[in-house]
This record gives C-alpha cells, structure tokens and sequence, in this order.
C-alpha cells in the first residue's frame, strides 16, 4: 500500500504533514512541538505542562472564550496534551470547517497572551491537578515509579512539575521557554482527513513562515534505568503494583518482538496474567501489560490494582510466569498476538484522528511517517526464536524495579519477595 502521507518543509525548517482521504467527510489536525518534561529541569518542571494550559487562556486576538465559541460554532473539537517528549494542541472538525479551526490553533500556539493575570489563575487549576493526581493510584503510581526507575533523568520526571515549581512561574519564565522551544525545527502540522491541502498549506506559511529557525534540533534525553523499590502510603481501597524492567527505545527493531511480548503475558484478554492471576485466581481487578519507548529509552511495566490481602500471591503468581515466559512462549500465543497487533493498528488508521497523531509523532521523533505495511511486515516477521531473545533479555528478574500504592508493606518485604 502507498505511502500517502506527505511532508513539506518551509524554508526556516517547520515540518506539514497532510494525509489526504476524500471517503471521509471530517478532519483532523495538530501541530505536534518537541516541549516536554524531558527537555527541562528541575527548576523549570512543569513548565511545558504549563504553556499547554495558557494557550488556552487566549491569545492577542481571541479571548479564552473567543476560542471556545469559535470552535463550538462549527461544532469542532479542540484540546491538548503534554507528555514527556511532546506537546500537542489538536482539534477535529467537519471537512469545510478546516480553515477556521486551523487559524485558531495558530494562533493559540504562535501568538498566546500569557497576562500574568492568568498565570496566577492557571497556578491554582493546575494545584488542583497535581491533587487530583494523588487520589488516582494508577496515576500515582506511575508516576513514583518513573521517578524512581528513571531517577536523575527528567524523562522520570512528573510531567505536572511540583507545587513549587507551579508557585513559582512567571509569564517572563514561561514566555522564555515558548521563545526556545517553539521554534520551526521543532514543530510538526499535522493534517489527516478531506481538506484543501493547498489552504492548508498557507495557513500555516501565514503564522509560522516568517518565524526563524534557531538551529535547536531535538535531541534524545536518555535516561540510566535503576533497580529500585518504592512505595507510597495512602488511604486507597485497593493497592496498586507496577513490575517494570528497563526495555526499548524508539528506534530499537525489537521493540515489535516486545510489543508482542505484552499482548501475550498481559495485554490481551486471553493473556497468561490475565488468565491466570485475574481469571482462575480471582487475585486482581486489573492486571495489564505496557512497552513504554521514549527517543532514548524504554521501561516495559507489569500494572495490577488488587486488595492489599492478594499483594503478595499475586507478585508470586506474577513472577513466576514472567520467569517462565522466554522458555515457554508458543507458535500459536505468537501468531494470536500478531494478529492482535495488525488489526488493532489498521482498525484505528481508520480513524482520521489517528493518523494525524501516528503522522504527527512520527515525523517530529523520528523523522519519518512509517507506511503502514511497513510496520504491518515487520509484526508478521518476528519469528518464534527472535521473540523469545527478546523476553529473556528484558524480563531479567535480577533486574526487576517495583512500585506499589496504597496500603503497603515494609519495603524489605517486598526486597524478599522478589528477590527470592
């Protein structure tokens, strides 16, 4: 199948990505920027986060609710995220309404107001969230885990930063680090769906074109993966556990071989954890499997919610069929998982939402849009033998790291349950 994504590059380095499909009757864009918890520090944590909520607090021709209207009124959708290596702004809307939502994500993105007023406003919202995120264990728990695993590197950074370093933003500080890193050579447009391409095109030439390109590429933030042990005391009805190893980067050829790993020890409703631990030994509400790769680095996680009485049969149970897993793994677990994987990412390229996203990560990470039958071809290539190489030199138990919250045991206990 054709590649039918294509790449412009303005002169000063921003990269538009378009993806034409006239079956559809909607689009979807973003613009994907190279600005995350990784690329700080940690006295500027948060701040990426940060600049994510103030575009949204308007910009010097639209107000806050300017940009809410808008959107509503051609129905649109409009909203945002940051992770580690990225920011995103995105919106979704009916194909003739393409133009409209396009001019206000510029907007947003090129021209945000950042009154100090709103800074100290958006200080409290974004509190509110760090506290949010204490009363969710899953996301409590990942977060310690990160930051313990990855300790040192601010790719184990809390994306949200701390309440310190919230309290202590500043419209000067915030505007200094859309000045650094919102600059054309790191920063993708994305566009999928039925759209003027051409239109398109001019849009984004109109806000970004004349911006300079400062010779600031992206570059991967690795990060030293440490054997750890850490837990958080809270009141939670259920603990919550990860199990992580250090795993594969994003330019790794393994990381299909690893992928499928996760769908067959716990991903997929028919996988060994979940049969096993959830459905013959009722041990856990949720057991799921995860392969996390970054630029530079990669963590492959183990997360289960359960009662504090079933912690300790669980990890035991769990263990025990990580262990096994290398030697043990079938032909037949294989071909099941290959399938998993091939129609879960042609079923959601169907998805006009998707494929900007794919496109747009793509490109800014690492470069490139990868055909679809590329990633199609290398899922079906790996072979039984590769698969289990790839299990035994990532689940090495010797170098296991463990995180658990809620209501928890003495780290030494979970030292002579894991080490045993």
């Amino acid at each position: 199948m054709e590649n039918k994504a294509k790449i412009l590059t303005l002169d000063n380095g921003l990269r538009i990505v378009t993806e034409i499909n006239d079956r559809v009757r909607t689009c979807s864009m973003g613009v994907w920027i190279a600005s995350g918890s990784a690329f700080e520090t940690p006295e500027t944590a948060g701040t990426s986060h940060f600049i994510e909520h103030m575009l949204f607090r308007g910009s010097e021709k639209r107000s806050s609710l300017d940009i809410a209207v808008e959107m509503d009124e051609i129905g649109g959708i409009i909203n945002a995220y940051t992770a580690k290596e990225m920011t995103c702004v995105y919106a979704h809307t009916l194909s003739e309404h393409m133009p409209k939502a396009l001019d206000i994500i510029c907007d947003m993105i090129k021209n945000p107001k950042l009154s100090p007023e709103d800074v100290e406003l958006e200080k409290s919202v974004i509190c509110e969230e760090l506290a949010m995120y204490e009363d969710s264990p899953e996301d409590l728990c990942a977060d310690y885990y990160y930051e313990n695993a990855w300790a040192g590197s601010m790719l184990g950074s809390n994306i949200l930063g701390t309440v310190e370093t919230i309290n202590g933003m500043t419209a000067q500080k915030l505007a200094a680090h859309l000045e650094r890193f919102y600059v054309p050579e790191r920063m993708v447009v994305s566009l999928a769906g039925n759209f003027d391409e051409n239109e398109a095109v001019a849009i984004c030439s109109r806000y970004f074109g004349e911006m300079k390109n400062t010779d600031f590429p992206i570059s991967a933030v690795g990060a030293e993966y440490n054997p750890c042990i850490a837990t958080v005391k809270k009141d939670f009805m259920q603990n919550q556990l990860i199990l992580g190893f250090p795993a594969l980067d994003l330019n790794d050829e393994r990381r299909h071989a690893a992928s499928l790993m996760s769908s067959i020890l716990g991903s997929a409703s028919s996988s060994r954890l979940f049969q096993r631990i959830r459905e013959e030994l009722g041990l856990v509400y949720s057991v799921d499997c995860a392969s996390a790769s970054h630029m530079a680095a990669g963590i492959f996680m183990i997360c289960m919610g359960l009662s504090e009485k079933s912690e300790k049969k669980a990890i035991r149970e769990a263990l025990k069929i990580i262990s096994e897993f290398p030697e043990t793994v079938t032909e037949k677990e294989l071909a099941r998982a290959k399938e998993q994987n091939v129609a879960s990412l042609v079923m959601g390229l169907e998805s006009v939402s998707s494929v900007a996203s794919r496109n747009g990560r793509g490109v800014l990470l690492k470069g490139r849009v990868t055909p679809e039958d590329e990633v199609i071809s290398a899922i079906r290539g790996v072979t039984l033998d590769e698969l289990k190489k790839t299990s035994a030199e990532i689940l090495n138990i010797d170098r296991i790291s463990f995180c658990s919250v809620g209501k928890v045991k003495a780290e030494s206990e979970y030292e002579k349950l894991l080490r045993k």
